[in-house]
């Protein structure tokens, strides 16, 4: 090989390399990646079993019906591992002799879970839940979801919300008066005035963390508080550390602080139907790479109300299917 040809070929490839992605995309760039590869196949269960939840759209009809046997069939419709949290053995959880009566068509299967929550608490007085574990969705009591073992520790970021923002509205202001004044005298010196007037010291500012209380006092109260240690209660825990909020806690408080830090899978179960009437919304948005679920929890989960002429039966009812526990 000549020497041009030999220099003609190391150009190519040099200029290969800074043209690939890998190269432009610099070393953050690729642990980056790496970064929300992991995240994402971390979170690859609970983002199905989310987006089964959501996209499924469930046509049922069941009268009093044993909650048992409801969940069981939304487990089955949707192919989501929900698990039952009963009481017994002495421990805090679902009854399962509460019934539940059903008639929708069309709805997200979470809306149909969060309905049959909302029954169950009319009926037994018990506030109940449903929350994302690994490889399954439970669904229980909310003093049996928050049991110790279910209890995690997580790191929110606040510094952007703590931080003082300077507004410099206490500037010295310019005596345009005095300083004409000034300028008409002959050999003003030392005895002149000054040209700035006013102004006054910096005023006192919270500080980071009387700002982070703050923020946790609003935490407290609108967010679950009857399970705080700092209200009573014993679900979860939250100080401030360094420009952080450590919360420990169990996925469904969790979930009403900071939302799920994935993107829910667009994946329907094997028993839903088309959307056709629009009834029960999707109840859920994903920005910024977090997912909130608005009405979680909230207890609006109603039945919209429907002019009853343009309400067509369903085709067939489907009956709950036994769990076979």
């Amino acid at each position: 090989m000549t020497k041009s040809a030999s220099v003609l070929l190391l150009f190519f490839t040099v200029g290969g390399l800074l043209s690939s992605p890998t190269w432009g995309q610099g070393l953050s760039g690729r642990i980056q990646e790496v970064r929300d590869r992991l995240e994402r196949d971390r979170y690859a269960g609970s983002a199905e079993h989310l987006g089964r939840l959501l996209y499924t759209d469930c046509e049922v009809r069941m009268e009093e019906a044993p909650i048992a046997d409801a969940v069981a069939w939304l487990a089955g419709a949707t192919g989501v591992p929900l698990r039952i949290l009963d009481d017994n053995k002495g421990q805090s959880g679902i009854d399962l002799s509460v019934e539940i009566t059903l008639d929708v068509r069309g709805m997200p299967a979470l809306t149909v879970l969060e309905i049959m929550m909302e029954q169950y608490e009319d009926d037994t007085g018990e506030a109940c839940d449903w929350q994302l574990r690994t490889g399954r969705v439970e669904v229980s009591t909310k003093d049996r979801l928050a049991r110790k073992s279910a209890q995690r520790l997580k790191r929110y970021p606040i510094q952007d919300l703590i931080t003082n923002v300077p507004n410099f509205d206490n500037g010295p202001r310019l005596d345009l008066g005095t300083a004409l004044g000034q300028g008409s005298q002959q050999g003003g010196g030392n005895g002149s005035q000054s040209l700035f007037q006013g102004g006054s010291e910096d005023p006192d500012l919270p500080s980071a963390a009387e700002k982070a209380e703050q923020i946790i006092e609003l935490i407290v109260e609108l967010v679950e508080a009857e399970g705080w240690a700092r209200n009573g209660g014993s679900w979860a825990s939250i100080r401030y550390h360094e420009g952080n909020l450590l919360i420990k806690a169990p996925d469904f408080v969790h979930r009403r602080v900071g939302g799920y830090p994935f993107r829910p899978a667009r994946t329907a179960g094997p028993a839903s139907i088309k959307k056709s009437d629009g009834q029960g919304p999707r109840g859920a948005r994903y920005t910024e790479g977090r997912t909130e679920i608005p009405g979680s929890g909230t207890w609006e989960a109603k039945l919209p109300q429907r002019n009853p002429a343009n309400i067509k039966p369903p085709s067939s009812s489907v009956p709950p299917k036994p769990s076979g526990d």
